[in-house]
């Protein structure tokens, strides 16, 4: 279900509305939720959002850190081994070069952005 709400998102973002009624925080919440389940399967679907969207508010505000639920080495070896090798090779040199901050203290900023400190998760009302 979350993976069909996330691709319902991403395709609104990508469709022709130009962000009327923007929920912009939808689509964050919900990879991080899918970051949270960490499957590696989820990967493929998390690096389009950031990297091959054709809409640049999702391609610039879309935090790669999102990408590696399963593990830096887990996400990677996943993508590796189901023929993802551009993307195991492109975020690959992005963990050298670019993860700022570091996957886990982004998560946990991310956490503390959307989750309330007893836990319950924020949401805006619709």
């Amino acid at each position: 279900m979350l993976r069909d709400i996330f691709d319902h998102e991403r395709a609104w973002r990508e469709g022709p509305d130009s962000g009327e009624s923007d929920e912009y925080e939808q689509i964050y919440v919900t990879a991080f939720l899918l970051f949270l389940i960490g499957d590696p399967a989820d990967s493929c679907r998390l690096y389009g959002a950031k990297f091959r969207t054709g809409d640049m508010d999702l391609g610039v505000g879309f935090d790669a850190q999102a990408i590696f639920g399963a593990g830096r080495h887990e996400t990677l070896r996943w993508l590796a081994e189901n023929g993802y090798t551009d993307e195991c090779a492109h975020l690959s040199e992005w963990l050298l070069h670019a993860e700022d901050p570091r996957i886990e203290d982004w998560a946990r900023q991310v956490r503390d952005y959307f989750y309330s400190p007893d836990g319950v998760l924020l949401l805006d009302q619709l």
